[in-house]
């Protein structure tokens, strides 16, 4: 990748592919849109031209509630092309009025929200009265012609504005803006391109939504920045169907796609044998994995399951970023034989750090932010040319957040980013243990949420541990745990289900002496989750200590398990 800018960058990777494929749009029940790079910069000035009709030539911020697909990328393009900030986000759903979507354009200084006609009545219902801008529809099926914005004037916008605008998936509170540059964007690029060997030979099947950091920075703009092209798919389609997922990267013969934990657990659920007849995976030569910490035996199940059809045991592999360093900070292909995990770190399974990502990240006291040795577990702390330097409107905790320093070292040393994530280097690998405000307090020790989740969902194969909540009753007495488990997709509550209770309450009691005030396996999906399907235990417990979660009739012993 050359020093260009990220406008002069897209428009040379159009120009190269001027005449080749550069994006396959996938649908169902309809031949996919395939678009060369010609068509692409086509679109991309259709919709520049549009936008300067209605709102002039100003630079502008503009919320992006679009469906995945063409429209999006003409819009996606045509803003980096003509200097916009855009904020992609998902689209709220019809009759609902969560205050999200108002909160985010209020909160971003939003000319206006973008989408396609026929969710525009839709889309001002969920922003409700006194919206902060107008929602204006962009597809082909809009009324043409400007329109009057005089109700709405136009925010200040700063000189240097971000690119992109990524909101937060709010596992603990209201979504907070992630301010990206050009130039984070192609550092975080280059380190993809040099971690992972993408290249112009490339070609990545994305289904990742693409108003979250890995679908739009990994699955759509790094594919065409590194000069290769990318085949989409909607969300819904792997959700609905997961081997249509593999079924794309053999028929596309795909070198790059991946996916959080919960997308391999479902394809090992899920896929039936029948569903993988003539299915050829032996192109896919990075598997990643990451978003949430993973399982430890997932991955190796994964691999174990489709070595059959080609798939190579070490394209498979864990990753972990987040929007605050723009999407990629350490993962990468490597041997399968790993050595023993440290102490505390058997349940889930390590990223693998290279040379050129292994100085961007140090694990730190949290409390007294020393660099801690090796083998022990503290806060992850990253640095690099992809940090991002701010969140929008939130100074005090950009300060806590970007600026961090580490205890010991002169300013000059740089300032990290804390992420506020447990994690352990051991053997040149990281084991992400969970949240720092996901930590239980028990008889002096701290555990890992996700650590007790997934050691209770060992007790049986119809619990999710994907699907689970872990929490204080009292967090700042620092007393009574109690513990939410979902049913795994297509489970029903067995008749054992009190044998499971009491299993889970031993094996728990026993490995840490915990003792679960209340413990609930619920039916799958009653869990609040964020947009990229995180669990937001924060949130579920606030609304636990609120009452929502209230007894029900079935309730066994003093624990209650809910049908």
């Amino acid at each position: 990748m050359t020093s260009l800018s990220l406008e002069a960058l897209i428009r040379a990777r159009l120009q190269q592919r001027f005449d080749t494929p550069q994006v396959t749009i996938l649908r169902r029940k309809a031949d996919p849109i395939v678009l060369c790079g010609r068509d692409l910069l086509a679109r991309a000035e259709a919709m520049q031209a549009r936008w300067r009709d209605i709102f002039g030539s100003d630079r502008c911020r503009f919320v992006l509630a679009l469906p995945a697909g063409e429209v999006f990328f003409s819009a996606l393009l045509a803003g980096i092309l003509d200097g916009h900030t855009l904020v992609p986000v998902a689209i709220p759903r019809s009759g609902t009025r969560s205050g999200r979507l108002a909160h985010i354009a209020h909160d971003c200084g939003a000319r206006a929200v973008l989408c396609v006609a026929s969710q525009v009545a839709s889309i001002r219902q969920s922003m409700g009265e006194g919206a902060p801008c107008p929602v204006v529809a962009i597809d082909e099926h809009a009324a043409t012609g400007p329109m009057s914005l005089c109700e709405w004037p136009a925010p200040h916008i700063p000189d240097c504005s971000p690119t992109i605008i990524q909101y937060t998936s709010g596992s603990t509170r209201l979504p907070k803006g992630v301010a990206i540059h050009d130039s984070q964007i192609i550092a975080n690029c280059r380190l993809v391109e040099e971690v992972w060997d993408m290249n112009p030979t490339s070609c990545m099947v994305n289904w990742l939504p693409h108003y979250h950091d890995m679908g739009l920075m990994g699955g759509i703009l790094y594919p065409l920045l590194s000069g290769g092209r990318s085949v989409q798919m909607s969300p819904l389609d792997m959700v609905r169907r997961p081997a249509d997922w593999l079924r794309a990267i053999s028929d596309h013969k795909a070198t790059f796609s991946g996916g959080p934990a919960f997308a391999f657990a479902e394809c090992l659920r899920r896929v039936r044998p029948e569903e993988c007849m003539d299915l050829d995976l032996s192109s896919w030569i990075r598997a990643f994995c990451g978003a949430e910490p993973i399982p430890a035996g997932l991955l190796p199940e994964f691999r174990a399951r489709f070595a059959d059809y080609g798939l190579a045991g070490e394209a498979v592999f864990g990753c972990y970023g987040m929007a605050e360093i723009t999407l990629f900070a350490a993962g990468a292909p490597g041997s399968v034989d790993l050595p023993e995990a440290p102490t505390g770190c058997d349940a889930v399974y390590p990223c693998r750090l290279t040379d050129a990502t292994a100085p961007l990240l140090k694990i730190v006291d949290p409390d007294t932010g020393q660099a801690i040795s090796d083998g022990e577990q503290g806060e992850i702390w990253l640095s690099g040319p992809s940090k991002a330097a701010t969140y929008i409107g939130l100074p005090e905790e950009t300060a806590r957040s970007f600026h961090a320093t580490l205890a010991g070292e002169p300013s000059a040393g740089g300032e990290w980013l804390r992420t506020g994530d447990l994690g352990v280097i051991k053997n040149g690998l990281l084991y992400v243990n969970g949240r720092l405000k996901d930590t239980l307090i028990a008889n002096g020790l701290k555990v890992s949420a996700a650590e007790l989740e997934w050691l209770a969902a060992t007790v049986s194969d119809r619990l999710n541990p994907l699907g689970a909540a872990a929490f204080m009753l009292d967090p700042v007495e620092g007393s009574g745990t109690v513990l939410l488990i979902e049913l795994s997709s297509g489970r029903d509550l067995p008749e054992d289900h009190a044998e499971i209770r009491q299993a889970i309450e031993r094996l728990v009691a026993g490995e840490w002496g915990i003792q679960l005030q209340d413990l609930r396996i619920l039916p799958r999906g009653q869990l609040a989750r964020t947009t990229s399907g995180k669990i937001r235990r924060q949130a579920i417990a606030e609304a636990y200590r609120s009452g929502a979660f209230p007894r029900q009739r079935n309730a066994v012993a003093q624990n209650e398990v809910t049908t």
